[in-house]
């Protein structure tokens, strides 16, 4: 009795298993088995409304179905089927594979395409297209993976210029594990405050008086403290906030500031909102023999009240040290990458 029960439950979790790989790759229909109406269950589309997309029974490398990409027009133009993968990954290395064959393709190519968002890598095979008739062939994408900082990933095939391509068994390994391998870790980014901040997605509503020399001159000393606190201030600097937004809203009681008095009054009362400053203990002066050194000279030659310069000093003898949410910088070059910029 004990042996019976035992293959029940070795037999329900291998069928339950079993069902899950499949839902997995039904989801994404990478093989073209599920159509509706004759169209790839599924998959979007961009591109010329000239070109045709439809499922084909006849021509297949394996199944019943494969997708076709059709142009029926005579201009040359693109078409792409997409699809966005389910989850973030972690690892190193993404690769999509897929099967292409072609008819009479001219004027450009077909291909496989990637594209890791938010513009963090791409390749759509545009030098290494296939092109003419072929039978079918396999081909690859291999990206980089960068999980911390991916938003989306989309797959698919493209037909650019004349002719015709069908495209079947699409496969998408993770440092060589399918979708379906229970290894295969997804990642869960952190979502920070400053991109939960939707406020003002659609407008701004700011409303700028007459611009005359004075609401310049006030403008452009917003702006730069605006961007002094988006780089030094700690709090800023963890993706605690949604800097552009915040600027919207200070920007209103900021234009309506009667004087220079009540102007600062405003910008004093704004950074407090941030909170007391943790002491820095790795701030040091900056070496006398650096060849770039920070220019602060116009926090004193600036009209400001004591009070807004001292605090201005205080931030950045106490400023932010290592990762900062708005800016990385490139491995070895160590260029700037204006990282989470609208």
């Amino acid at each position: 009795m004990k042996k019976l029960s035992l293959s029940l439950i070795i037999t329900f979790l291998f069928l339950v298993f079993g069902c899950t790989q499949n839902s997995e790759i039904e989801k994404l229909n990478l093989d073209f088995q599920q159509n509706e109406n004759g169209y790839p269950a599924k998959w979007e589309n961009f591109g010329s409304e000239e070109y045709k997309i439809y499922i084909d029974s006849v021509n297949v490398k394996s199944g019943k179905f494969s997708a076709v990409i059709e142009n029926t027009d005579e201009k040359s133009d693109f078409k792409a089927l997409a699809i966005s993968l389910p989850n973030n990954y972690n690892g190193k290395f993404i690769r999509l594979t897929g099967y292409i064959k072609t008819e009479n393709v001219t004027e450009g190519y077909a291909g496989l395409w990637m594209r890791i968002d938010p513009q963090l890598a791409f390749d759509n095979m545009n030098n290494r297209g296939v092109t003419g008739t072929t039978d079918w062939a396999k081909h690859e994408i291999t990206l980089p993976l960068n999980p911390q900082k991916t938003d989306k990933i989309v797959i698919g095939g493209l037909l650019v210029g004349k002719g015709k391509m069908w495209l079947d068994d699409l496969q998408v390994q993770i440092d060589g594990k399918d979708l379906d391998n229970p290894k295969l870790e997804i990642f869960e980014r952190e979502i920070l405050p400053a991109e939960k901040d939707k406020a003002f997605d659609s407008v701004s509503n700011i409303i700028f008086p007459h611009l005359d020399d004075e609401v310049i001159s006030n403008l452009e000393l917003l702006g730069r403290i605006w961007g002094f606190l988006k780089y030094h201030h700690p709090e800023i600097a963890k993706g605690n906030y949604n800097w552009d937004y915040e600027l919207f809203r200070v920007l209103s009681n900021y234009l309506e500031a009667e004087n220079n008095q009540k102007r600062d009054e405003v910008l004093s009362s704004w950074i407090e909102k941030y909170g007391e400053l943790p002491v820095c203990k790795k701030c040091k002066p900056t070496s006398d023999d650096a060849v770039l050194k920070p220019d602060l000279s116009w926090i004193n030659a600036s009209n400001l009240s004591v009070a807004l310069k001292s605090s201005l000093i205080e931030i950045y003898n106490n400023r932010n040290q290592g990762k900062n949410y708005y800016i990385a910088f490139h491995t070895s070059v160590g260029n700037p990458d204006f990282t989470n910029e609208n």
